[in-house]
């Protein structure tokens, strides 16, 4: 679902380029063909590039030196433990995605509608078959003559009057296949109804119709003076059908106006190029993080039984693509033993999310960690461990908030052994807690991994140094 409505957003974002595209460089053109063409490569464009990712923006990445990062304490983040009896989140997936539904039945069902009053009127009317085999549907009701399919439909008071033209005009719409760009343009709009540029794009693509309908009948040998005289006078009266092609359409003064126009130099045909780099820029604008960004799964919860009833556990702000990592008392379980827990054996529960569970548990905290501490473990005074394994990027600012925001933890290497820690260019015991220093009085913590930390420290810098330098 929310996929979907990252899909819609991205095409937004596109619709809007394209169509700024069309209007600044391609409308005032009389390459009718070239412009109808372009607007079906706009339609197929918009709809397919949201689909795949792109990269083309530089990624930011934290300044590193040395292999080694120096970060400071300017603020910490929370980390919540939400009881779902006092938490509500309003589903705005949901309710968006129940909107588009809504208005893309309504949109259908107006379509549907549509399309059965143009059945009906063909079905009931008189017709005839043409030499190029057009049927003529001859009609009684009081409607605009329109085309659709091989149907040209005309009432019977038009056809006793100079009917011509307006046959004429009809038949280049069947005979350039207008219809079937109604039916794409028809279920593009269905789909984007939400969006107006969608709306914009199907006009464009009528008036384009029109221009071509106008220049076929008048390549015919019909007037340019008694055709646009006809226009006018047949221009206002009776219902018209957006599904269709009507001989009386909106913009009169436009189409009037592009038949006086002198046809566009060939050579102008490099205007079209355009949209190469309108291509990579449309693709360069998906690139945007915010753009680019991949729908999240909705969290699942871990549940722990109490005498009245269940305690609901959820760790917001996550992407839990199956269940979070638990320890108990340092050591990793799995959420059937954390589940066997009794209420009165817990001493606290604490949650890691996001960056802080990646730093501490690496891979295996991508989904979350709770960290349960019991009340034995309490009375023995050993507290849980925070494991730092080698899939860990070493953000040291993330790893030491989430120490002090989720006391009393131990820090411990995968290896089994701890860093060295530097506090103002002095080394600690081992049994050093970082949570005994204020983050107020820090001024930088600067890490040292690898190699580094065997050079300035010997073998007791093999598992990482942490330098903490306070305030002066």
């Amino acid at each position: 679902m929310e996929s979907f409505l990252y899909y819609l957003l991205r095409v937004s974002v596109l619709m809007v380029l394209f169509y700024g595209l069309y209007r600044l460089f391609f409308v005032h053109y009389t390459f009718h063909a070239a412009n109808r063409f372009s607007l079906l490569w706009m339609q197929l464009m918009i709809s397919v590039l949201p689909l795949f990712r792109y990269n083309f923006l530089p990624k930011q990445e934290p300044n590193a030196e040395n292999d080694f990062s120096s970060v400071d304490f300017a603020s910490l983040s929370d980390m919540p433990l939400v009881n779902d009896q006092s938490f509500f989140a309003i589903p705005w997936a949901e309710i968006l995605f129940a909107l588009f539904v809504a208005g893309f039945l309504f949109t259908v069902v107006r379509y549907l509608i549509g399309l059965v009053q143009i059945v009906s009127i063909i079905r009931t009317s008189e017709k005839q078959t043409l030499e190029d085999h057009t049927v003529l549907c001859v009609t009684d009701k009081p409607v605009s003559p329109f085309s659709w399919m091989r149907y040209v439909v005309i009432t019977r008071a038009e056809l006793s009057e100079s009917h011509e033209a307006i046959i004429r005009h009809e038949k280049a719409h069947i005979q350039l296949h207008h219809s079937f760009d109604m039916i794409l343009f028809d279920f593009f709009t269905a789909v984007f109804w939400f969006n107006p540029f969608s709306w914009l794009l199907r006009r464009e693509m009528q008036s384009l119709h029109e221009y071509q309908a106008d220049e076929q009948v008048l390549h015919q040998g019909i007037d340019t003076k008694q055709y646009q005289i006809l226009l006018i006078r047949k221009s206002a009266g009776e219902f018209k059908f957006a599904l269709a092609n009507n001989f009386r359409q909106r913009d009169l003064h436009k189409r009037i106006k592009m038949m006086k126009k002198n046809k566009t130099h060939r050579q102008m045909r490099w205007i079209y190029t355009m949209v190469l780099p309108a291509l990579f820029l449309g693709m360069t604008v998906l690139s945007a993080p915010k753009l680019n960004a991949k729908a999240t799964e909705a969290p699942k919860d871990a549940t722990l039984p109490v005498d009245s009833g269940k305690v609901h556990i959820q760790i917001m702000g996550t992407s839990l693509k199956d269940t979070p990592l638990v320890i108990v008392d340092g050591k990793k379980v799995t959420t059937e033993v954390f589940n066997e827990l009794k209420p009165d054996e817990i001493e606290s529960i604490d949650v890691l999310k996001n960056k802080h569970a990646i730093e501490l548990y690496g891979e295996e905290g991508r989904d979350g960690v709770l960290i349960i501490k019991t009340k034995k473990n309490a009375v023995d005074g050993d507290a849980p461990e925070v494991i730092l394994t080698d899939t860990a990027r070493g953000d040291v600012k993330v790893m030491i908030d989430a120490l002090n925001e989720n006391p009393p933890l131990r820090l411990r290497h995968s290896s089994g052994n701890q860093p060295i820690i530097i506090v103002d260019g002095k080394k600690m015991t081992k049994d050093f807690k970082l949570t005994t220093i204020d983050s107020k009085e820090i001024e930088s913590v600067t890490v040292l991994k690898d190699n580094k930390g065997v050079e300035l420290y010997g073998e007791d810098g093999k598992e990482g140094v942490i330098i903490i330098t306070k305030k002066k």
